[in-house]
Parts: C-alpha cells; sequence; structure tokens
C-alpha cells in the first residue's frame, strides 16, 4: 500500500490489514461489506477483477451468453456467481443475477463486470466509499471517500443522483429494491431541502456545460462552477469527491479554452488530489489530471476561444492568505 496525499494533508495507509473488511449479513440488506477497522479516508478497500463481463442485452439473449460463460469458469467461480442475490426472479435466472449485482465498466458503459465480494457492497446516496472502473488494470477498485468506523457499513452509490423521486425509480427499475438509506429516509421538508439542491445542482451542471456559454462569458461559466462546488459540499459532504474532481476539471476547461494557465494548473491540481482519494494513482484519470497539473497548455482546448485570460502556469500570487486567493482563484470582483 502506499500514501496519499489530500489538500488537507498526508493520508497515510501503511498500518492497514491486507482486508479492511468482513462479509456478513445484514438485516433487510442482504450480506455486505463491514469494516473490521478504523478506515481511513482515501483508503483502497477492495480491488477485484470481474468474474465475468458482459454487454446490457434483454434477457432473452442474455441468457444464453451468460450461460456459456459460466461454462468456462472455475468452479469456484461458478459458486460465487450463484450465490449472488437475484432481485428479478423468473425465466431468466442468470440474467436476474446480473441485473441485480453487476458495476458498470466505467461511467455511462454498456458493459457490466459482476464480483464475488464488490458486488456485495450495498448501496446509500450518501454513501462512505466510491467503486471505480479501472480500464488500464481492467479491474474494479473501491477506496474510502470518508473515515469509516470499526463495524460501520461499507456502502457505494449505484443512482446517477437527481431528486429522491428520481433516484427512487432508477433504483427500482435497475437493481430491484427501494432504498431506504439515511437521506431517502430524512424528514419530508429536510428531504425537499436536498431535492431543491439536487435540482439546482443539474440546473448548474448544464450551464456549466454549454460551450457557447464558455466562449462568451466565461466568468458567468466559472462563477457557476463555485456555486456548484458549495451546494456539492452541503449535499455530498465528503462522499462527493468524484464530483468534486469533475467540477474542478470542468472549471480548467472554461480556463484553459482562454488561455489561462495558472488558474488552470491549480484546478487540475486540486481535481488530481480529489481522484487519487476516491480512484487512487494507478487510475487513468488520476494520471491525466497529473499531466493537466503539470503542462495544462498541453490540453487540446488551450486559447480555443481566446487569450483574454493568458497567464504562465507559474505565476501564482505569493504572500495571501486563503480567503484572498480563493477569491482570485474563482476571478471574485473584489
Amino acid at each position: 500500500m502506499s500514501k496519499t496525499e489530500s489538500v488537507l494533508g498526508a493520508v497515510y495507509l501503511e498500518d492497514l490489514p491486507q482486508a479492511a473488511y468482513k462479509i456478513t449479513s445484514i438485516p433487510g440488506r442482504g450480506r455486505g461489506l463491514v469494516a473490521k477497522t478504523n478506515i481511513p479516508r482515501g483508503y483502497r478497500i477492495l480491488v477485484e477483477t470481474p468474474i465475468l463481463v458482459v454487454e446490457s442485452t434483454p434477457p432473452p439473449s442474455l441468457e444464453p451468453i451468460i450461460a456459456a460463460k459460466l461454462k468456462r469458469l472455475s468452479k469456484a467461480e461458478q459458486r460465487q456467481f450463484l450465490s449472488l442475490s437475484n432481485n428479478f426472479p423468473g425465466k431468466y435466472p442468470f440474467s436476474g443475477i446480473v441485473k441485480t449485482n453487476a458495476l458498470p465498466c466505467g461511467s455511462g458503459s454498456s458493459t457490466g463486470g459482476v464480483y464475488g465480494r464488490a458486488s456485495l457492497i450495498n448501496h446509500s446516496c450518501v454513501p462512505n466509499a466510491h467503486n471505480n472502473w479501472n480500464a488500464d488494470s481492467g479491474q474494479e477498485t473501491i477506496h474510502a471517500t470518508r473515515p469509516i468506523s470499526s463495524g460501520e457499513e461499507i456502502t457505494i452509490c449505484y443512482s446517477k443522483g437527481g431528486t429522491s423521486v428520481d433516484r427512487r425509480i432508477e433504483l427500482r427499475q435497475a437493481f430491484g429494491f427501494d432504498c431506504d438509506c439515511s437521506l431517502c429516509s430524512l424528514l419530508p421538508n429536510e428531504l425537499e431541502a436536498s431535492n431543491t439542491r439536487r435540482q439546482k445542482c443539474e440546473e448548474l451542471d448544464d450551464a456549466i456545460g454549454n460551450p457557447f456559454r464558455i466562449m462568451r462569458d466565461p466568468n458567468a461559466s466559472l462563477a457557476d462552477c463555485k456555486m456548484l462546488l458549495g451546494i456539492l459540499i452541503t449535499e455530498h459532504g465528503d462522499s462527493g469527491l468524484a464530483l468534486f474532481a469533475r467540477l474542478y476539471y470542468d472549471a480548467f476547461q472554461i480556463c484553459i479554452a482562454h488561455s489561462d494557465q495558472v488558474r488552470a494548473a491549480m484546478f487540475a491540481k486540486r481535481a488530481y488530489e480529489a481522484r487519487i482519494l476516491c480512484e487512487g494513482e494507478d487510475s487513468p484519470l488520476t494520471s491525466k489530471m497529473k499531466i493537466l497539473m503539470e503542462a495544462p497548455a498541453n490540453h487540446q482546448t488551450f486559447a480555443a476561444y481566446s487569450s483574454r485570460w493568458r497567464s504562465k502556469k507559474n505565476s501564482l500570487p505569493q504572500g495571501i492568505d486563503s480567503a484572498t486567493f480563493d477569491k482570485w482563484l474563482w476571478r471574485i470582483p473584489e
């Protein structure tokens, strides 16, 4: 194991046991993973190669494909697969197991992997861990996004986000269960506030992704990034590390398109630090952010829109406090 570093300081991970979790039955949730020891933020809980990988296909076509793949597996792997839960019993039992347990092999991928251990990790809309497909290694990684106490269940998020209604519909259709996590179980007024925040996040995300607005009014786009970051921190806390990394990359792209290397490098650095914690140093996205942090002008959109914010990479302001630096970074006027 290695060490990782966050914005808040170094987190050393050398002293934990190899398996920091145990597999156990959890009332109302089937089997799951529970921490055997206190797990620090950024710790790689699990790295696993899938038992099998399949493309998203209707069950009548998928069933014989899975059956053929199962025949090629070892007896131990077959038992692992068949021991997984099936929330869609019926004519297509293998397809039901896959639908219940598969994790996508990358964001938006139509290919899913089924795992003996990672597939046992239960869902929460406010998880304490993040799952990521590492395309370079062909493995799924699970990292703690906040400190996890001994005896606490390890959870990841299965949903794409959205309001509580959107999440419940998605989770019921995709995985066959009704979510009763701590977020979905909030009192009505608290849940309404959460839904309002999440709707605002979707609106801001759409606005930030508008290339014409980035070209015409980059200050407004960057201000939206700053606003979105604040809402994400309020709504997701530490479980939003991957969302923070994506947001920082959005800010990077706004700056670099207008030739601002110094701010772009800083946003790439923040994205890099977030990716290390939730995906590890070996993640392709972490490596990409490290390269952009060191050489932002190598990005394909450098100066694509204008040179109005032109700056050199090493022209960071010196001798200012954190609040003043934050205003400088986000171009907040005095």
